[in-house]
């Protein structure tokens, strides 16, 4: 094929014109619906920003006379409708929305996603400071989760190489934004962990929230939250907030701010050691300044101290006397009073009442008993008396002697009858009943004598 045959051939200026008149002819006026994203405002006072969908992306402009026009400023996230054209920035052959006016129609749906992300994680206390892990106190070896490409790791191992910092550094490349990043990233960590470094760091540069949206991932979170080992953040710019900050046990606003807080700068120390050392050094020489002042006022009362006091120093004497012998007459009157207490004290003290009331006791029992002796002895000669009397009239003594006693034989229950003591009481053939002095005899009587 020739050249010829191509056609003519154009410059690059020349096709950016064309296209540029091809699009101003075609989309003349355009109605575009999307989330704002990237929102820049240079000095020219133009406003550029991007419009997107979940798919695609749209750049466009917003010229400063017609800002006057706005309801609102332009925020990330926002949902808007603009109304506008579509034209070629020729310079960089960029087409672009050019935007007349913006309705603002609600808030973004990654902002949206992001917010019930971070609700629901906080609820399930992710979040919460008391599961958070602090930095040991001297770091030797820190694993960094990172591109290896971005800007980021650059940064990171400048600083590190600048401080001087005597670390041991691995970097676990992963991707940072697109598809299958989140998998990667969370790859990473649990790779970092068999490594067991004393820091895992998580850095990126900065970007727009679609940009940073692997980080806002819940994967990304609960392999965050469930790390053993200390994690530091350092993700896009101090105005950048990810759900993996708020996992995160630290989170610095970038990756420079994170390499300085896990090193240490040598010559920072120094200065800081010489800076207090001048402090302490100036305020021991205040305080000797101050204590020389006093000693010197305190020299000088001294020296006149027994002119100035000798009138005062006898007048302490003769009160310390007085004050000496009034407090020794009150001693003793206190002691004669506490001597007397104590005697009544003793006298009326329950322990000697009781041994007092014992004494009696003891005393009374004893008595008791000598006169219960001597009463059952009185009772026992009387009874003893008694008995021998009683011995003495007793039938039995009678009978002893070779007496009887003769009674009626009648028929009664017990067989004894009544006693005969003449004969006119009982007829002759009558049966009668002896008693001896042992024994009984039942007799007839066979005739009677008077």
């Amino acid at each position: 094929m020739s050249i010829g045959s191509l056609g003519q051939v154009k410059s690059v200026s020349q096709i950016n014109a064309e296209i540029r008149h091809l699009l101003d002819s075609e989309f003349r006026f355009v109605r575009v619906r999307g989330e704002i994203s990237t929102v820049r405002k240079p000095f020219s006072g133009h406003t550029y920003f991007i419009l997107k969908d979940h798919q695609s992306q749209l750049p466009a402009v917003l010229f400063k006379n017609q800002r006057r026009w706005l309801a609102g400023e332009l925020k990330e996230g926002q949902q808007v409708v603009c109304d506008g054209r579509i034209s070629v920035y020729e310079p960089r052959g960029q087409y672009q929305l050019i935007v007349d006016t913006i309705d603002f129609d609600g808030t973004g749906q990654l902002r949206i996603l992001f917010d019930q992300l971070k609700q629901k994680l906080k609820e399930e206390g992710l979040f919460d400071q008391e599961h958070k892990v602090a930095l040991p106190p001297e770091i030797n070896h820190v694993v960094v989760v990172t591109s290896p490409t971005g800007a980021a790791v650059h940064d990171f191992i400048s600083v590190c190489t600048s401080r001087r910092a005597a670390l041991s550094i691995q970097i676990l490349p992963v991707r940072v934004q697109g598809q299958g990043a989140a998998d990667e990233i969370c790859r990473a960590i649990e790779t970092a962990h068999s490594l067991s470094p004393d820091v895992i760091v998580l850095c990126r540069g900065g970007g727009s929230i679609e940009d940073l949206w692997s980080y806002n991932e819940e994967i990304v979170a609960r392999t965050i939250y469930e790390a053993t080992i200390p994690l530091v953040t350092g993700i896009g710019h101090e105005t950048d907030f990810t759900i993996a900050d708020f996992c995160a046990d630290l989170r610095c606003a970038t990756p420079t701010a994170a390499a300085e807080l896990i090193t240490t700068d040598p010559l920072a120390y120094e200065e800081k050691t010489a800076y207090y050392f001048s402090r302490l050094l100036r305020s021991i020489t205040l305080v000797l300044d101050a204590y020389e002042v006093r000693l010197n006022r305190m020299a000088d009362m001294l020296s006149t101290f027994d002119k100035a006091f000798s009138h005062h120093t006898f007048a302490v004497e003769h009160l310390f006397t007085k004050l000496h012998n009034s407090m020794a007459m009150t001693i003793e009157q206190k002691r004669s009073h506490f001597s007397n207490l104590h005697s009544l004290l003793l006298h009326l003290a329950p322990d000697t009442a009781i041994i007092r009331h014992q004494d009696r006791l003891t005393f009374l029992s004893k008595r008791l008993l000598e006169k219960t002796d001597q009463f059952v002895q009185a009772r026992q000669a009387r009874l003893e008396q008694s008995a021998a009397v009683l011995d003495t009239l007793s039938p039995l003594k009678t009978l002893a002697r070779g007496y009887g006693i003769v009674s009626k034989k009648l028929p009664t229950s017990n067989g004894s009858g009544n006693i005969i003591t003449s004969t006119s009481q009982v007829a002759e053939s009558e049966e009668v009943e002896v008693k001896l002095h042992k024994g009984a005899m039942d007799c007839c009587v066979v005739r009677k004598k008077t």
